[in-house]
């Protein structure tokens, strides 16, 4: 596999500022992409200096993780037989007075990144078990304490991975929370979210005189100009049973439900709340009207959700609910027009949220054999400026509102969102209830089942 060696400098927050000398040192960094690939890390420190500490040094520090791209770095690929790139980086050299103090016993950290494909989490969980595992891992933000998941709530609650202490904690919003922390304690860096909402070609828009919708009226009215003007709004993948349909449902739940109820899903074990009567069924509704409407174009019950982003490519679609991280083989294939992200709206009230969602994190392995730098790495990896270059990397926006973030053109509305809170959690379905989902909403725009029946065959599937 290919390697890149990395030095990398330790969190300012939490260690003293070194007086002088300058050292080689980069930002948070990894392999430029929009769409998160796991990667592992082997981190192995330099020889300390005569003018470093004395303390016996510790073992190699070792980390899997998914970490972004270096904002200045020359970087080169070329192709190996793995078919994963070899990538060559040269460090970012820092003023004296920007060098940080180094942990003790090591002057430096260098990191060797191999990229690993493959299933690097269930890896993770099998070396967990077996006393193997790297110093940092790389984690699911989130999830449910009795699972058995690369999650950092199970990780957290299995006592896997250890709590951190960072200068930022407080500044995570209280929707993200439980991504991050669990029982008041904080176990993982911050990450970036990335939207699951509209994406629209805004030069395409403009073009044919139209607008992007901010009311479910407005929504209506674009699928019926869009047909006047010889295309269709919405390239949804209908035909994609595993999570084709879905998109549009978790688009405008964020709305219906989960900006004003972020722990909307906690009440269905308890029986507060069920998905029969609720936004649920009323964005089944939304979806059927907007079937009957032609939103979705001819044949969209047979598209694929790649199909639905060549249609959008190809300009035959005037956008897509999806993911954001389609957007950047979208952009791909068609460079030369400008795209836009932005809420679905399900109400006519203009009060739109987003649905957003956390990519991985980095958490510190409780069994660490270097457990006090890597967890000032992770604390490292959530100040504002490596969050930023994090969120950059992936094409994403920090979880944690930075003012200073400077968005690029297509997520700068949902930027705006992040920052006045009006982001809205994922749905947490469970698995039988997500089957439900997706074939129900196929089978009600069959014609062979309805809103009603969709939402009664989600809570029938759901387990307590």
């Amino acid at each position: 596999m290919g390697l890149l060696h990395i030095v990398v400098a330790p969190a300012k927050s939490a260690l003293p500022r070194r007086p002088s000398a300058a050292s080689s040192t980069t930002k948070l960094l990894g392999a430029k992409s929009s769409i998160f690939r796991p990667i592992a890390i082997e981190v192995t420190p330099e020889a300390t200096t005569e003018n470093s500490p004395k303390a016996t040094e510790p073992a190699p520090l070792k980390a899997a993780a998914a970490l972004p791209a270096l904002p200045k770095p020359e970087v080169k690929a070329t192709p190996i037989p793995t078919r994963l790139p070899m990538v060559e980086s040269k460090p970012v050299e820092n003023t004296p007075e920007e060098a940080p103090a180094p942990i003790p016993g090591v002057s430096t950290i260098q990191f060797n990144f191999n990229y690993q494909g493959g299933d690097l989490s269930g890896a993770i969980l099998t070396q967990l078990q077996a006393g193997t595992a790297p110093d940092i891992l790389l984690t699911f933000p989130g999830g449910n304490a009795n699972d058995s998941s690369d999650n950092v709530v199970p990780l957290a609650n299995a006592g896997l991975i250890a709590p951190i202490e960072a200068d930022w904690a407080g500044d995570v919003p209280d929707t993200w929370k439980s991504s991050v922390f669990f029982n008041d304690k904080l176990y993982s860096s911050p990450g970036a979210l990335q939207p699951l909402a509209a994406m629209y070609n805004q030069t395409l828009l403009d073009e044919l005189g139209l607008k992007v919708p901010t009311t479910l009226d407005e929504v209506m009215q674009l699928c019926t100009d869009a047909k006047d003007k010889g295309v269709y709004a919405y390239a949804q993948g209908l035909g994609d049973a595993a999570a084709g349909p879905q998109m549009l449902s978790f688009g405008q739940t964020a709305s219906l439900i989960y900006g004003a109820d972020p722990t909307w899903d906690q009440g269905l074990a308890t029986g507060k709340v069920t998905y029969p009567g609720s936004g649920w069924q009323t964005q089944f509704e939304i979806y059927q009207n907007m079937f009957k409407a032609g939103c979705f174009g001819d044949g969209a019950l047979g598209r694929s959700r790649v199909q639905g982003q060549e249609a959008v490519a190809k300009r035959q679609a005037l956008g897509l609910v999806d993911v954001g991280a389609v957007l950047a083989g979208i952009h791909a294939s068609n460079a030369k027009d400008k795209f836009l992200v932005s809420a679905i709206p399900a109400t006519n009230d203009g009060k739109n949220s987003i649905s957003a969602l956390p990519g991985y994190v980095l958490t510190a392995n409780a069994a660490a054999k270097n457990l006090a730098a890597a967890k000032a790495f992770v604390a490292f990896a959530g100040e504002p400026d490596q969050s930023a270059a994090y969120a950059t990397g992936f094409g994403s926006v920090p979880l944690i509102p930075n003012p200073d973030f400077k968005a690029p053109a297509v997520l700068a509305d949902f930027n705006k969102l992040v920052i006045d809170g009006q982001t809205a959690p994922l749905a947490n379905v469970q698995p039988e209830v997500q089957t439900a989902l997706n074939t129900g909403v196929q089978s009600m725009l069959l014609g062979k089942d309805t809103p009603a029946t969709v939402a009664q065959k989600m809570q029938d599937a759901y387990k307590k």
